[in-house]
């Protein structure tokens, strides 16, 4: 069975007018970080069968930033299952602060409705990590994350998993040291994915499956089954299979059926 699922990308920026059909050509699962509220607004009458589109607040644009509104992000999020782009970016030419409060809005919001969520956090590990920290951390995705070891052991025991990518491969020792259980595979089309194969698009997850496959020791169809048993566990957690697309709620089942 695990042959007959498509390789899954919790992570990519798509043109929010990209045909549903060559979407689906992609041959993959693929969830989609919007940067804005508005972005998000722009997708909110797709019907996607295998794209999943994340509600976004992009650290590293002060447009979004200064836009992000807690009630209008609260009444967005009941129609999605995933959060994605958020976080902090120490290079963003917003002020940290400033980016710190957004982050902490959105948290405070997924209290009450957890998603999965995306986390952006380049510069400033431990300010994601102290922002999760105190709060629950159910469905948090450090998305190419780049912490020490001391803040990976912090964000595996708060509960984080972590999202990877080709470029982020290049540090195997880094992430050897999460457990295979807490990982996911992404893109982060266009940037994450600068120096992998062609065709470089989302959803083409196979070098990051490859480098997984050598560093935990196991086949890369082995690694494609367990990032999707991961993917199952984090639905669960936070209770959003019925807000995904039938087709890919069909693969979830099939997962958890045993029959992959």
């Amino acid at each position: 069975m695990s042959r007959q699922l498509p390789s899954l990308d919790l992570h990519a920026h798509i043109d929010p007018k990209a045909r549903p059909g060559d979407l689906e050509r992609l041959g993959a699962v693929v969830f989609a970080a919007t940067r804005s509220l508005d972005e998000f607004e722009s997708v909110l009458g797709r019907r996607d069968q295998v794209t999943v589109w994340g509600l976004g607040c992009h650290p590293g644009i002060p447009n979004a930033q200064s836009a992000y509104d807690p009630a209008r992000f609260a009444e967005l999020l009941a129609s999605t299952a995933y959060v994605s782009e958020v976080g902090v970016d120490r290079h963003s030419k917003v002020a940290l602060g400033a980016q710190t409060e957004v982050l902490a809005s959105v948290l405070d919001c997924l209290q009450t409705t957890p998603r999965i969520t995306s986390i952006h956090s380049s510069g400033a590990p431990n300010t994601v990590l102290d922002a999760l920290d105190g709060r629950s951390a159910r469905g948090a995705v450090l998305h190419w994350w780049r912490g020490s070891a001391i803040q990976t052991r912090r964000a595996i025991e708060l509960g984080c998993r972590f999202s990877v990518n080709a470029a982020g491969m290049k540090y195997a020792a880094d992430i050897a040291r999460i457990p295979l259980d807490r990982i996911l595979t992404e893109t982060d089309h266009p940037a994450g994915d600068r120096g992998s194969s062609l065709p470089r698009q989302p959803g083409a997850v196979g070098d990051v499956e490859s480098a997984l496959a050598a560093i935990y020791g196991i086949t890369s169809a082995a690694v494609r089954q367990q990032v999707w048993s991961n993917l199952v566990r984090l639905v669960d957690e936070v209770n959003v299979d019925e807000l995904l697309p039938v087709p890919v709620r069909r693969m979830l089942a099939a997962v958890r059926g045993g029959a992959a």
